[in-house]
């Protein structure tokens, strides 16, 4: 529940940061002749598909090494934080900072002995599902 608080959480700052997103994005692409509205949608809508589509392979489907996956997307979503933080905060570095909170305790919990334990029992049979 603590992964999907945090895709909800990206979901809803994308929806609030959306003129600035348009904003920063729009001087280099419009120069180029690309829409920046449509690029904008796009990349939401692929950053909160693949945080859906990680969540299903760990939570549902057992894939245990998608968890290192998971290290490292939040280390890439991490890395620019300080910089971003030392030009002062925003609600955009707060959100970022609880979006990256939620998933890292999220991660952490794949990790317990009982995590341990249902990843190593046997998967679903999602053959009745499809």
């Amino acid at each position: 529940m603590l992964y999907l608080s945090a895709i909800a959480l990206v979901a809803a700052s994308a929806i609030y940061d959306f003129g600035a997103l348009i904003a920063a994005a729009e001087g280099d692409l419009s120069r180029r002749g690309i829409d920046p509205t449509t690029l904008v949608i796009a990349g939401i809508a692929f950053t909160v598909f693949l945080m859906l589509a990680l969540w299903f392979m760990v939570a549902r489907l057992r894939i245990g090494f998608v968890r290192f996956l998971l290290i490292a997307l939040l280390a890439w979503q991490a890395w620019p934080l300080p910089q971003a933080l030392s030009n002062g905060t925003s609600a955009s570095d707060v959100v970022a900072i609880a979006t990256i909170v939620l998933q890292a305790i999220a991660i952490i919990f794949t990790f317990t002995p009982s995590a341990r334990a249902w990843f190593a029992g046997p998967g679903p049979d999602i053959s009745d599902q499809i």
